[in-house]
């Protein structure tokens, strides 16, 4: 299509509106009620354009480009109705910084007011320096208030944690309930009542604790105005330098911009631009970046315990302890829990130095209990190549989503909001698990499960899809006549009984995988783990074959997926790593070495027990040499997301006293040890020897990592039913448990107030 905006021509090929078009090329309209991503609301009016051969103007932001439209954008004439518009705005917008209560002031003159304000103790100019509206102001220039404004007389709500909700500001753009609805899926925030008493607000007036919001954070972020305020944002402490980082709170890998001052850093919102997140986070990214970094149980010196207390001391005191210790211990008696929340560099230097340097088998961490690491095990032992990688928007192509168990708005954010926008556009999402989930409300479907019975669910409905007339295109995949042999003895009035459900709802079920394909099947380590994992694999791995589905093997931790591929690099022989942990458990090893704290010692488990982390917990009790390490805003490296993307990171800030990065401490302690091929001068150098030798990390350099590239595989098999719904190998030993409020040794569900106060709804 052919358009001509302010007598420019200009070619589209895709649907689109004159406002999206004038701003991707350049064309400045102004807009308040417009954002990026949600569906054109046409409220405000301030984007009204002339179009020839209309009579009426248009609104840019809900008009679609036609064939030859012809579109003024700027004219005197429409500058001075959106003038008159912005002074209906200011009416009802009771900001001293804005405007005057006394009619005819000029509002040029409230400019050294409003500047003035900080320095008097007033919060004038709100929205940390960055208001929208007022820019709207700047550039439209009313000579004058033409209307009497509103006084201020709502009440400023300060009752729930992280934000505040000023409404005395609210221009009623409406972005807050939109994104609210359209994106998060949650509708905490609505329009209230009408007329000129018309607002935004909750139902029956509620704090925002008592209802189903998750504080993202996303209705601040898109407020023009500063109607809504962040607690731990001061107006008069701006920032002057802000970085971009990877989040590693959870396995989502966001990128977020960091504010700083001085160096520290004041807080933190998402990148507009993420490869992820695209301009979306959680609470914890959006909100508790600064409180966990500067948390006061971080540990930031190394500590060795004398005379029964630890104490502070000296790095090369520290590590000289620990470097007799280990030295001076047989390798089979020497045991390594690593840390899924590390980069893979820290990771790699990890378990090279256990696995090479010590020699020693007895390497296990988060990494290896994944849902992904047991998909694997799984499929190669049946004689299957899995494929890992997906892309989060590959679930939102799917019609039916089968979720077990995951709590997706908690420990998948990302995710969840693809899920939602495939339920926006059609999809059916059905919920497996034992416990009602806030999600619930999307759901078409809740089968409630008690934990272990997912086989006979889907094995149930494997056997009503080869029973049903539509196993066609089953039939011509590998293995299909043996798997529904073994059907034929699977009884499914049996089976509907001990789920506590009705054939007619199973067959419904079965009926909506049929029809409405393809399907999407996201699961996490739960339905993984047990005697009953292998079964449930099994059952899921054929479903999603009969089905057309995709299988999303879930992680929680932020380089879960990194460790594990790591991890299976230096593992000297196959075998199950939960008898690492029962070992641990059972106090068999006389050393520990325990990176981060998703192992969780109930009592010293080891004579020699070294805790490398970031923060003091339960576990620093028994500990005989602590080394302190730095967090993900103190350090540089890459992460591997839940979809398998690699990404870098950078320092944002320098680390906190005597931190360092993991990588560095191994590095160290090698070298004291006399240990050779640990002589790395840079997080860079030990990701050059990592791409080298670590098969998925083949070929990646660092220059191809902005935005992420995704971990090489081999080439996949799925087209094979599996032979049984159990296999040998089964490895039901107790594995290292992560919540998703987990951070190295912070447990920031409880050890941060306002998280405690969420999650304790």
């Amino acid at each position: 299509m052919k358009v001509t905006i302010d007598g420019r021509p200009l070619e589209v090929t895709d649907k689109m509106t004159i406002l999206d078009l004038a701003r991707d090329k350049g064309i400045y309209i102004p807009s308040l009620c417009h954002y990026p991503g949600l569906v054109p609301f046409t409220g405000c009016r301030l984007c009204l354009i002339a179009v020839k051969g209309r009579e009426a103007l248009a609104p840019a932001c809900g008009t679609f480009i036609e064939d030859g439209m012809d579109v003024t954008t700027n004219t005197p004439a429409l500058q001075k109705t959106r003038r008159q518009i912005l002074e209906l705005i200011l009416s009802e917008h009771a900001g001293a910084c804005l405007a005057c209560h006394d009619k005819g002031a000029r509002l040029d003159e409230l400019a050294a007011v409003d500047e003035a304000g900080p320095a008097a103790g007033r919060s004038l100019y709100s929205n940390n320096g960055d208001c929208e509206f007022r820019k709207l102001i700047d550039y439209l220039k009313p000579d004058k208030a033409q209307f009497p404004s509103l006084d201020g007389t709502l009440e400023i709500r300060k009752d729930d944690p992280l934000l505040d909700r000023n409404y005395n500001l609210c221009v009623l753009c409406g972005r807050c309930v939109r994104i609210c609805h359209e994106v998060r899926g949650v509708s905490a925030l609505a329009f209230v009542y009408r007329g000129s008493r018309a607002g935004v607000g909750t139902a029956f007036g509620r704090r925002l604790l008592d209802t189903d919001c998750q504080f993202c954070g996303a209705c601040l972020d898109v407020c023009p105005t500063g109607a809504l305020i962040e607690k731990s944002a001061h107006p008069e402490i701006l920032p002057d330098t802000e970085n971009n980082t990877i989040c590693s709170f959870c396995g989502q890998g966001c990128e977020l911009t960091l504010f700083l001052k001085q160096g520290k850093i004041l807080r933190s919102v998402p990148a507009k631009q993420g490869s992820v997140n695209q301009g979306q986070a959680c609470l914890k990214g959006r909100f508790l970046v600064s409180e966990a970094v500067y948390h006061r149980s971080r540990v930031v010196r190394p500590m060795v315990r004398k005379n029964g207390k630890l104490e502070e001391t000296t790095w090369d005191e520290a590590l000289a302890v620990v470097a007799q210790k280990l030295s001076g211990c047989p390798a089979r008696d020497i045991a390594i829990a690593g840390s899924a929340h590390d980069s893979c560099e820290d990771i790699f230097a990890l378990d090279k130095f256990g696995g090479e340097g010590l020699e020693t088998e007895n390497i296990a961490s988060h990494g290896d209990f994944t849902a992904q690491a047991r998909l694997r095990d799984f499929a190669r032992l049946q004689g299957f190549e899995p494929r890992l990688n997906f892309r989060i928007s590959d679930i939102g192509r799917a019609k039916t989503i089968v979720l077990f168990g995951e709590n997706l708005a908690v420990s998948q954010p990302m995710v969840w909001l693809e899920v939602y926008k495939s339920i926006r556009n059609g999809a059916k999402l059905i919920i497996v698990g034992p416990q009602e989930l806030c999600i619930r409300r999307c759901a078409s479907s809740w089968i409630k499960l008690r934990p272990g019975q997912e086989s006979e669910l889907l094995i149930g409905l494997s056997k009503i899809l080869s029973d049903s007339g539509h196993a066609a295109e089953s039939a011509k995949i590998d293995g299909f006549a043996a798997f529904k042999n073994r059907l034929q003895e699977f009884e499914l009035s049996g089976a509907a009984a001990s789920l506590g459900l009705q054939e007619e709802k199973l067959l419904k079920l079965a009926l909506l995988l049929e029809k409405r394909k393809p399907t999407a099947y996201l699961f996490g380590a739960e339905v993984c783990e047990g005697s009953s994992g292998a079964a449930n694999l099994a059952a899921l791995w054929n479903l999603a074959l009969q089905t057309e589905g995709l299988l999303v093997p879930l992680s929680s931790e932020s380089n879960a997926r990194g460790a594990f591929e790591i991890s299976a690099f230096f593992r000297k022989k196959d075998g199950p790593p939960g008898r690492i942990i029962q070992g641990i458990s059972n106090g068999s090893f006389l050393t520990l070495y325990v990176v981060g704290s998703s192992l969780r010692l109930e009592k010293k488990p080891a004579a020699f027990v070294v805790i490398q982390d970031s923060y003091l917990n339960g576990n620093s009790d028994f500990a005989d040499v602590i080394l302190p390490q730095t967090t993900f805003a103190e350090a540089e490296g890459t992460f591997v997301n839940v979809e398998g993307r690699l990404q870098k990171f950078e320092r944002v800030i320098e680390p906190l006293g005597d931190s360092r990065p993991g990588w560095r401490i191994i590095s160290h302690l090698a070298q004291k040890m006399g240990m050779a091929g640990f002589s790395f001068r840079s997080a860079s150098d030990v990701f050059q020897e990592l791409t080298g030798r670590v098969p998925a990390f083949h070929g990646l350099g660092r220059e191809q990592l902005t935005g992420g590239v995704f971990l090489r595989e081999p080439e996949a098999d799925r087209r094979r039913f599996a032979a049984a719904e159990a296999f040998a190998g089964v490895d039901a030993a107790p594995s290292i448990a992560a919540g998703p409020d987990v951070y190295k040794g912070l447990e920031m569900s409880r050890d941060i107030k306002d998280l405690r106060l969420i999650r304790g709804r």
